[in-house]
């Protein structure tokens, strides 16, 4: 086993961000321009599938979006804008604010077999359901650390929870690196891969997709991608038990995420977006508990793009950038 560490900006820990440097705050003219830009969308949602970043007069933020791709392709993977402004009670609004950032980024895949580019994260199932065919982000428990489709997950936040539904970020070429000095029989078990469940949805049909490896690694960077639980799910849809050293390995790989020095955890405020590049960095979220009145619900605005030219594309087979799920026209949002 002749493993190798990747140390840069992407192999951080939690205590690089002991001040708030890493958090970009809009400015007043930044704010003004992206609402404007957002203001002027077409009414039929339709016809902003057809924009691209060409289509966009953002000389404000033009700079920070070009920042923001840096920080996410060549940085610490992870990105977080604050002061976008919203209306907890306006979310058609929050949807073009999102389009509008999402289009100056990259390109948009859609996340669901309903071709759905922008998702509701909100709780619509009970916290037991255990995620056979439901996906988590729409319940209230927690959701352990794991990667999402495309390049790049985003995260914008309409209405927190009062109570629980705190972020955390890891970072994997860290994991990575801590996993081949203190256990690399574990590190090697997931460069040979593991099984990934698909939930039925739409007209797929549940199944087990073949391995699929952990690490990826280049020549002056490391790639990688997880998700706990779809890795998790292949043996208890079966009925059958993990392999002994595939568990071993997935609850090595959890338990380094888990430490403190290597978990930065925060609570989104309404009007944050988060970004994260899914072959960099892994994401979570702890339960909750909802505000009653259905009005105020926790809320977040989920969307998944690629970066043209990215790195992603290095382990991203061609056929596989638009995601799995492309049966149908893609649509803003499942109404």
């Amino acid at each position: 086993m002749g493993f190798k560490a990747y140390p840069g900006p992407a192999a951080w820990r939690a205590d690089d961000f002991t001040d708030n440097s890493w958090v970009n705050v809009l400015s007043r003219e930044q704010k003004r321009e992206l609402t404007f830009a957002a203001q002027g969308l077409p009414d039929d949602e339709h016809q902003w599938l057809a924009m691209s970043r060409d289509n966009l007069d953002l000389p404000a933020l033009s700079p920070l979006f070009d920042a923001v791709t840096a920080a996410l392709e060549q940085g610490r993977g992870f990105v977080l804008l604050r002061g976008i402004d919203l209306s907890r009670d306006d979310v058609d609004f929050a949807y073009r604010v999102n389009w509008i950032l999402a289009t100056a980024l990259g390109e948009v895949i859609a996340q669901n077999a309903n071709g759905e580019v922008i998702g509701a994260v909100t709780s619509v199932v009970e916290a037991s359901d255990n995620g056979l065919e439901t996906r988590g982000y729409v319940s209230n428990a927690e959701l352990r650390f794991h990667c999402d489709g495309g390049d790049v997950a985003t995260l914008l936040c309409v209405r927190q929870a009062p109570e629980g539904g705190y972020s955390a970020l890891a970072s994997m070429p860290t994991i990575h690196n801590t996993m081949i000095e203190e256990c690399p029989e574990q590190a090697q078990t997931l460069y040979d891969g593991l099984s990934i469940y698909m939930r039925k949805e739409g007209n797929l049909a549940g199944r087990t997709m073949p391995k699929r490896p952990v690490f990826f690694p280049q020549e002056d960077h490391l790639l990688s991608w997880a998700n706990l639980r779809l890795m998790e799910l292949p043996y208890e849809a079966s009925g059958k038990q993990m392999p002994g050293d595939q568990r071993a390995a997935l609850d090595a790989f959890e338990e380094i995420a888990e430490r403190r020095e290597n978990k930065l955890t925060f609570k989104l405020q309404p009007g944050d977006m988060l970004l994260v590049h899914n072959n960099v960095c892994l994401h979570k979220r702890s339960s909750f508990t909802d505000d009653p009145d259905p009005d105020k619900k926790r809320l977040m605005l989920r969307l998944w793009y690629n970066v043209p030219g990215g790195r992603a594309e290095a382990v991203t087979p061609k056929d596989r950038r638009k995601g799995y799920f492309t049966q149908n026209p893609y649509v803003i949002r499942h109404r």
